[in-house]
């Protein structure tokens, strides 16, 4: 049984004991509740009948509607950059598990290109002086 239905189980239970004529004290010892839970659920079954947990309101996001769409535009514009990336030329101040959800959200999943980048003009001088400087060390 999950969670939601350990409860219904025990708000049931403290119903029916209450019907069989035991006091909320004893109801209380018997389930492992407090007195306080007892009385509360024997009044929101004689208010509304329903045993079920009220209603909550999710977690707020995190991310505005404009960064959702700016992380997926991001990803639209190169299909193979990575939450990391997006998370940094964005400059969003979120967990990268938040970027690849907004992705998943709006139907985007990640692509792996057949090939890599080639290197930047950068890049290959500095690792040709790299090489340079250990060509004779080793």
């Amino acid at each position: 049984m999950n969670r939601q239905q350990t409860a219904i189980v025990k708000h049931a239970q403290i119903i029916a004991l209450h019907d069989e004529g035991l006091s909320s004290r004893v109801i209380a010892q018997r389930l492992a509740v407090s007195h306080t839970t007892v009385q509360k659920w024997i009044h929101r079954h004689e208010e509304t009948g329903n045993l079920l947990d009220a209603e909550r309101r999710p977690r707020p996001r995190i991310t505005s509607r404009a960064q959702d769409e700016a992380i997926q535009q991001a990803v639209r514009d190169d299909p193979f950059t990575n939450a990391v990336s997006i998370r940094e030329q964005l400059q969003l101040d979120v967990n990268t598990q938040t970027v690849r959800q907004r992705l998943r959200e709006g139907g985007l999943r990640h692509s792996i290109p057949a090939r890599k980048k080639r290197l930047s003009e950068e890049h290959q001088a500095a690792r040709l002086a790299y090489a340079r400087q250990y060509v004779d060390k080793g």
